[in-house]
């Protein structure tokens, strides 16, 4: 995970792929793929405390805002 700015825009890479991750500042989300197609997504504690995006998953420790 690369975190740019904080809460505004990050990205996790998978290997060859990038998913980026942009906020609006008022809470709604996009993600991108590699392949530049866009989504919104919202977040969500799975039960193993992960946090995750509409199916991606990041867990550790990462400023959340």
């Amino acid at each position: 995970m690369t975190i740019e700015q904080v809460g505004q825009h990050w990205w996790l890479q998978v290997g060859q792929q990038r998913l980026e991750f942009r906020g609006d500042g008022r809470g709604a989300l996009t993600l991108t793929g590699s392949q530049g197609d866009q989504r919104p997504v919202v977040p969500v504690w799975s039960s193993d405390q992960a946090l995750c995006w509409d199916g991606v998953c990041a867990r550790g420790a990462f400023p959340l805002d």
